[in-house]
């Protein structure tokens, strides 16, 4: 199918036209303003968005708004599972509720992300994926976590997302388990939250500046301009579907050239290692840096992730993978996760680069800047290396 061109720079200026107004409107609205981007919180899944989503669903949280919000978010979901299962009454939310030693044998044990209970033993067990990849047996062991009594909800960023196989093994969604998104539940529900809240407006102002989070994490625009977008691609389906399909292939192109100048600059700079990389299709697409002495110890240097997504909202980082914990914790480490217990972001121009952000994209589509900026990183890689290379190859 060929693009007429002139439908072609309609769309396009069309939709420009949507996301300007909506950056315009977010300015003046002061909501570039947002205390978990200033407090570098926006990707912790633990200290942000289970304990702000677990506040919030329990009834006796400090909020004091009772079962309300708690309410709201059981009409969000599938309404023949969910409507009676849980008594509000005696119902309360736990964080990192923990169910036993992890057993990938029996599929049992671990920690389940926000836990729901009342005093009839009932519970709802919410797995929260904002950021990180899945846990191995994940969903099939809390799917056997108090299995009469129990719903498990996979809560992800994006619609349509789902646990891997690894995870779920051969359980089925809507069946065994029940897949939402904060692009769309979560959004919806935070909007009902800020509506319950009206009249209490630290509270009500404390929701809206998650939401807006939310919003940017998951790239949605407000609703006034969803409706405008959503319009505008319907009355232009053809040409829609093949700017997407044309927009994956292109953006797929400028992530695998920039990982492979990197990877090729390595190779040539670092020595004593023998390097590996990950498809960008993988959340997380690394070069990974392998000798002898790390392989023995199971600690190695690498860099995450070339995909756009994977761990700290998919912050493109150089760190320190301890697999088996033998490294002594160090007061100047930086942990990304448990097993990455050092990193540091890499950055152009001081600005942490992220594969998902598509001004990023832009700036490495030319082969002079694609060079510079793969130079420059290759360097912050190297400097990181030559810092650590005592610890790692000790």
């Amino acid at each position: 199918m060929e693009l007429k061109t002139d439908k072609h720079i309609s769309l396009v200026s069309n939709v420009k036209t949507i996301v300007k107004h909506h950056k315009e409107l977010a300015k003046a609205k002061g909501e570039e303003f947002n205390i978990y981007n200033i407090l570098n919180l926006k990707s912790n899944e633990v200290r942000t968005h289970s304990a702000f989503i677990g506040t919030l669903l329990n009834p006796e949280g400090a909020h004091l708004m009772g079962t309300q919000f708690l309410a709201a978010f059981i009409k969000k979901l599938p309404k023949n599972d969910f409507s009676n299962h849980i008594d509000l009454s005696s119902a309360k939310a736990l964080i990192e509720f923990h169910i036993g030693i992890v057993n990938n044998k029996l599929k049992t044990g671990g920690r389940i992300d926000i836990l729901i209970k009342d005093n009839n033993g009932y519970t709802i067990s919410i797995e929260n994926k904002i950021d990180a990849g899945d846990g191995n047996h994940q969903i099939e062991r809390y799917c056997n976590y108090n299995i009469t009594k129990n719903k498990v909800v996979y809560l992800s960023k994006y619609i349509g997302d789902e646990p891997s196989t690894e995870s779920k093994g051969e359980l089925e969604a809507d069946k065994d388990f029940y897949n939402i998104s904060y692009q769309k539940e979560i959004i919806n529900w935070l909007e009902e939250c800020q509506k319950i809240a009206s009249d209490q407006p630290i509270l009500r102002e404390s929701i809206k500046q998650y939401k807006i989070l939310i919003q940017q994490i998951t790239h949605t625009l407000g609703n006034k301009q969803e409706k405008e977008l959503k319009a505008i691609v319907i009355n232009n389906l053809q040409e829609a579907s093949l700017i997407a399909s044309k927009y994956h292939q292109v953006t797929k192109k400028i992530k695998t050239d920039f990982r492979d100048r990197v990877f090729n600059l390595l190779t040539e700079k670092v020595k004593n290692y023998s390097l590996t990389k990950k498809s960008i299709t993988s959340n997380y697409s690394y070069i990974w840096f392998n000798s002898s002495k790390s392989s023995a110890k199971k600690v190695w240097f690498a860099v995450e992730s070339f995909s756009g997504s994977g761990h700290k909202d998919g912050l493109l980082f150089v760190g320190i993978f301890d697999k088996k914990g033998v490294l002594e914790s160090d007061t100047n480490y930086i942990p990304a996760t448990k097993a990455w217990v050092h990193h540091k972001p890499l950055t152009f121009n001081d600005v942490e680069i992220r594969l998902s952000d598509n001004s990023f994209l832009t700036s490495i589509k030319t082969k002079e800047m694609l060079e510079e900026v793969s130079q420059d990183v290759a360097q912050q890689i190297i400097d990181f290396i030559n810092d650590y290379r005592s610890i790692v190859e000790a």
